[in-house]
């Protein structure tokens, strides 16, 4: 009876292990079509391009072919973020192109779509259709928003830095340009999918000059201390030192640290005078120009309400560079569904690790290559994409090796 018994046992655990071990379930045969904007050459196709598939828990990486199709032989059912890009310079984009564009020869020129939470849970066919974006050469390239634990071991929050980069071979002047803020209240007031066209700022700065007199080199970068613009390692050893930046928010030259520029806050849905980057998120950021009054632009309530935060919009059309930085949630993860920055700003999104921040994370952009040992960051378009998080940032310092993982 006992070894029956035992046998009785051993086989019910095999059923049980087996049932267990069950493989997913597979949706077969997809097929995704890439098509080009019709001012492309007939000939000309979106063939041996990288697309991929982004979800909460997984990523896939499929190569388009000859006709710009992948045909996907699996995939697990989820909730995907599809994203593609194809980098090109003026000339080359001209060469595919049948018509006439002002576009100089040395620009930098994007193909790509993006397609955000698309429900796969069973086989069916996609078309997406690709756009062109001229890409700029300023580039929002690091933004330090977490905070840390000070040398008593408690919150640190005011060394916040923004950094922005020269990815051309010519100087190019900051002068007049605006960083801002989109709105972050909850719930949500104006997310991009809502609200083609616009984005709807908590916070706008303007840089000052007359056109020449804040020049960024080539390969280098001018930094932006959100708050005060000292040695934060005096108060929080593993901090940063903002001691030598370029620009420190606050109203006027000769207050703060005086050696350091002032950048002033010249729209604002509050009263805080500070570049107000939240500790944990979300934070969509984003780098402007115009030549337009940017003050005559119109504010908004949140939709139903009649008082409190009012929001400037800002047309996407005046974009230079933006990166969508969401909160992570504990257990979920972020949730993409508030994205204020549209796909064509940001087709992605970033985030730190912790869901409160004091973690001393910053987010930076990747290194794509290097070329006369300039670092030519990453610029897909996509933060997912561009961005790492690096723990214990550095102003100015590109040479990490997060960083230093050439495509």
């Amino acid at each position: 009876m006992k070894k029956i018994f035992f046998i009785t046992i051993l086989l019910l655990s095999m059923v049980f292990i087996s049932c267990t071990r069950e493989e997913p379930q597979f949706i077969k045969n997809m097929r995704v079509e890439l098509v080009l904007p019709s001012h492309f050459k007939p000939h000309v196709k979106y063939s041996n391009r990288e697309i991929v598939f982004t979800s909460a828990v997984t990523t896939y990486r499929f190569t388009t072919n000859s006709m710009g199709v992948v045909e996907i032989p699996e995939i697990i059912p989820d909730e995907y973020t599809i994203n593609t890009s194809w980098e090109l310079t003026g000339r080359e984009y001209k060469d595919l192109i049948s018509q006439e564009v002002l576009i100089e020869d040395k620009a930098k020129v994007l193909i790509t779509a993006t397609l955000t939470n698309v429900p796969l849970f069973s086989a069916k066919d996609i078309r997406m259709e690709l756009e062109r974006v001229v890409l700029k050469s300023l580039l929002i390239s690091k933004v330090y928003y977490s905070g840390t634990k000070d040398n008593s071991n408690r919150n640190y929050i005011v060394d916040s830095f923004v950094e922005i980069y020269n990815n051309s071979d010519e100087i190019v002047y900051i002068d007049g340009k605006y960083l801002a803020l989109a709105e972050s209240v909850s719930p949500a007031a104006y997310l991009a999918k809502d609200n083609p066209g616009f984005i709807y700022t908590r916070q706008i700065c303007k840089f000052p000059g007359n056109g020449t007199d804040f020049p960024v080199l080539p390969g280098e970068s001018i930094v932006i201390a959100a708050r005060n613009a000292r040695d934060h390692r005096t108060s929080a050893s593993n901090s940063v030192d903002l001691s030598n930046a370029d620009f420190e928010v606050k109203d006027i030259d000769g207050t703060g640290n005086p050696d350091v520029k002032a950048l002033p806050v010249i729209s604002s849905s509050t009263a805080i005078k500070f570049l107000n980057l939240i500790t944990g998120g979300p934070n969509a950021l984003f780098l402007f120009e115009t030549d337009e009054d940017v003050l005559s632009w119109p504010e908004y309530f949140a939709p139903g309400k009649s008082s409190g935060e009012r929001f400037r919009r800002v047309p996407v059309e005046t974009v230079i560079d933006g990166i969508e930085a969401l909160r992570n949630t504990a257990g979920t993860g972020p949730d993409i569904t508030l994205k204020r920055l549209h796909d064509i700003v940001d087709a992605g999104f970033s985030n730190i690790t912790a869901t409160t921040g004091y973690v001393n994370e910053s987010l930076e952009r990747k290194i794509s290559r290097i070329e006369d040992g300039r670092y030519i960051l990453q610029d897909t378009n996509n933060s997912t994409e561009d961005f790492v998080v690096i723990n214990g940032p550095t102003p100015r310092k590109y040479d990490h090796p997060q960083l230093l993982k050439i495509r």
